[in-house]
């Protein structure tokens, strides 16, 4: 066991030297050759360069590619891990060999992706590139533009499956900087390509981590360049410009993808929180609410927004029956409890405003009569919210609020609306509301 575990330990050691003698000498050679006054001076130096960089970049992993077999994986490889672990990457688990310059995630006895740690030379990526610029600023006469639009086009190739390998890591940063600089090579005037996907996927990440400002720029060269992904780019650009606080921008770029894209749920929802924030007239986002409960007919947020907007024009009766079918889809759902609850809450303080205004008295008890009922029609909602609320005291104010001021106008029928009315206050006061 004891020479079995040191053969295997020197195996690892003369890889690791290997490669380094491997690129050591094409290195020096390279070095040696950007110094020298004409071979300096030479594109064709620099295009060797750029491939060799290339090589480097693309070394830890040249004989992998995803969907390759587990075990056919580890012929390719040639070598031991060094670790073998389980990591969980969004819901997802994989199990992760580990080696000195890379990581490779396995699901399913199958390769899904890798990251790489570390390289020969820090950043041969953009080394390359660097390295392919410098060759095509010496070509004056373009002789050797062929060549160099080859290697920025292998190198763009790299770049971008690299992105997508940061990408499922969970390297976001990581991942648009290599999207980038794909985006760089293909986007080269020697090789003259549009990379829609990499303006998107630029775009989507930048958005899903805040960098508004870039999220923007690429989502918006993606549109131009044909590619929405069935709409989900207006709508992560929507998404964009209301973070930027552009609402009006965001509607009309909502309103134009939604246009063409009728069946995006995105799209839908994006539009209904924009109206929503614009205070548009419910009427015109109704129709909207409808298609997206098509879309997730048990999504019984949407059947509360539903209901909230009639209450805004004032068909109480629609807004209820509204209500009532959220918590019919989900009995624990505390947003359509608090939202019937604080509907009937807002009927009996208007048909209170309503009695205190009236002269006739006949008029002035039935409004308050009608008050009665629906301030006891909210107590059981709205204790039922409270008590879904699980101590969620900025969630639950609103709720308790109305609790306090139902049992305090009740609270001469009996010692029990006396006691409550006491008791929200108190929780009122220690959550310092008056």
């Amino acid at each position: 066991m004891k020479k079995l575990l040191t053969g295997i330990l020197l195996l690892l050691l003369n890889v690791c030297i290997a490669f380094s003698q491997k690129f050591e000498k094409r290195l020096a050679a390279s070095d040696r050759d950007i110094a020298h006054i004409t071979k300096g001076a030479n594109p064709k130096t620099w295009i060797a360069r750029g491939k060799l960089f290339y090589d480097i970049a693309n070394s830890p992993v040249e004989n992998l590619m995803a969907g390759m077999s587990e075990n056919s994986y580890k012929v390719a490889i040639q070598g031991e891990t060094l670790t073998e672990t389980v990591e969980t990457i969004g819901e997802k688990k994989y199990k992760v060999h580990t080696f000195p310059d890379k990581k490779i995630y396995l699901a399913s006895e199958m390769l899904m992706f890798w990251d790489i740690l570390k390289y020969e030379v820090p950043d041969p990526l953009r080394k390359s590139y660097e390295a392919y610029q410098r060759a095509k600023i010496l070509d004056r006469n373009g002789k050797n533009s062929k060549k160099t639009a080859e290697g920025l086009g292998l190198l763009a190739i790299l770049a971008k499956s690299e992105a997508f390998n940061k990408y499922y890591a969970g390297k976001l940063p990581e991942a648009i900087e290599l999207f980038r600089l794909s985006i760089d090579c293909s986007s080269d005037s020697l090789v003259g390509e549009i990379d829609s996907l990499g303006y998107y996927f630029v775009g989507v990440i930048a958005s899903d981590t805040g960098r508004d400002s870039i999220a923007e720029k690429y989502l918006r060269k993606a549109i131009n360049a044909g590619y929405t992904d069935k709409g989900d780019a207006y709508a992560y650009l929507g998404k964009t410009l209301m973070n930027l606080e552009r609402p009006n921008e965001a509607r009309e770029v909502l309103e134009k993808g939604f246009a063409r894209n009728p069946d995006n749920h995105q799209l839908i929802f994006s539009l209904i929180n924009n109206y929503m924030v614009s205070g548009r007239d419910p009427r015109e986002i109704i129709p909207l609410i409808k298609k997206a409960q098509k879309a997730e007919p048990n999504n019984p947020g949407l059947y509360t927004v539903e209901g909230q907007l009639y209450e805004k024009t004032d068909d109480l009766e629609t807004a209820i029956e509204c209500f009532r079918e959220s918590i019919e889809i989900d009995p624990d759902y505390f947003y359509g409890y608090s939202a019937l609850g604080l509907l009937h809450f807002n009927s009996g303080a208007k048909y209170t405003e309503q009695a205190i205004a009236e002269r006739d008295n006949a008029e002035y008890e039935r409004l308050l009569n009608r008050a009665d009922e629906q301030l006891k029609l909210a107590l059981p909602f709205l204790e039922k919210a409270l008590d879904l609320s699980k101590d969620n005291t900025t969630l639950a104010q609103p709720v308790i609020r109305a609790l306090r001021d139902i049992n305090f106008h009740f609270r001469y029928e009996n010692d029990t609306f006396k006691e409550n009315a006491e008791k929200y206050s108190k929780l009122l006061n220690k959550q310092g509301e008056n």
